[in-house]
């Protein structure tokens, strides 16, 4: 079927084109590439194609540009895309929310143009908080937390780009420029910060770097697999190593969990994982896992979420796989 061209003519033509796909790292930027053509352009517009339907990016004509408010200060055409024939879209401090498909139409003088490329924006932020206690981690001591975790400490960017796709937690934590931090999108009582009632990330500054709190990780992709092998029994820590050891594997760090839940893995079972902690990813929500959200879940000792579970206790394990 012939898709929808807007604003075309009996006597144009329409031209299909499809670009490779982009993969970009939160907070990071993207170039979306430019469609092809010898024409000059009257308009160019770009959407993004939705579950719910197809949303404005941009739109560029007569020497006018009109974004999308989501977009505002985060997207560009070429300086003078209506005089250098060039449609590329720039997207500048990347959110999860942004991967998907996106459409650029050209208006010719004597033909459309419609293409699509593919966007996958890469990496996720969580918060880590030291087994012995909330709020004790120094600087130092937060960037080797993330290091040990298998990944690295967030900078204010991704931890920015995480709030604006809904990351709330209530726990101040280091930040890669030594300042303390934490994102709410719920204001409730007790997480005001600077901030009072409004949502947004809450900043205490530049800290000293003996002060204590948690930490924000940062991990982008990893290469290779995080799983949960077969097992007929619940394992301790120590037969937990074994038993990734028996497949040729290691035991996953939390970043790994991270990294394979943000690619999809979704599984109702509690496991060990490098540093003694005990979490489970869900994607797909229900009641009985993840109190219905999704996200990386940590079974701690404490009610105060707080402590990691005794090694002696039985969980099941998670699994890395690194590619050869």
């Amino acid at each position: 079927t012939q898709p929808l061209c807007f604003h075309c003519r009996p006597s144009h033509q329409m031209k299909l084109q499809t670009a490779s796909p982009v993969k970009a790292p939160l907070a990071g930027h993207a170039l979306l590439p430019s469609l092809e053509s010898s024409e000059d352009q009257l308009r160019i517009k770009w959407t993004k194609l939705e579950d719910n339907g197809e949303k404005l990016v941009v739109v560029a004509q007569g020497g006018k540009m009109k974004v999308e408010k989501k977009y505002w200060d985060r997207v560009k055409l070429s300086s003078s895309p209506l005089l250098h024939r060039d449609s590329s879209l720039m997207i500048d401090k990347l959110r999860v929310s942004d991967a998907g498909l996106y459409r650029c139409e050209l208006m010719l003088d004597m033909e459309n143009i419609q293409g699509t490329v593919s966007l996958n924006v890469t990496g996720v932020v969580f918060h880590y908080r030291s087994k012995s206690d909330r709020y004790s981690l120094d600087f130092p001591s937060a960037v080797a937390a993330c290091l040990s975790a298998g990944a690295a400490i967030a900078t204010p960017e991704e931890l920015s780009a995480a709030y604006e796709d809904g990351l709330d937690q209530c726990d101040a934590g280091w930040l890669a420029d030594q300042t303390v931090r934490y994102p709410i999108n719920m204001p409730r009582p007790g997480c005001a910060g600077d901030l009072m009632g409004k949502p947004g990330v809450r900043t205490y500054g530049v800290r000293e770097s003996s002060e204590k709190y948690d930490v924000y990780c940062f991990i982008d992709q990893v290469q290779g697999e995080v799983f949960y092998p077969p097992i007929k029994e619940k394992l301790t820590f120590e037969q937990a190593t074994a038993e990734c050891e028996k497949h040729g594997t290691v035991l996953a760090s939390p970043g790994q969990l991270f990294a394979a839940w943000r690619a999809g893995l979704n599984r109702c079972d509690n496991g060990w994982l490098s540093d003694g902690s005990v979490r489970y990813p869900i994607n797909i929500p229900k009641p009985q896992c993840g109190r219905g959200q999704v996200g990386v879940r940590t079974l701690y000792k404490f009610e105060n979420q707080t402590g990691y579970p005794d090694p002696n206790d039985k969980h099941g394990a998670y699994c890395f796989k690194g590619k050869t």
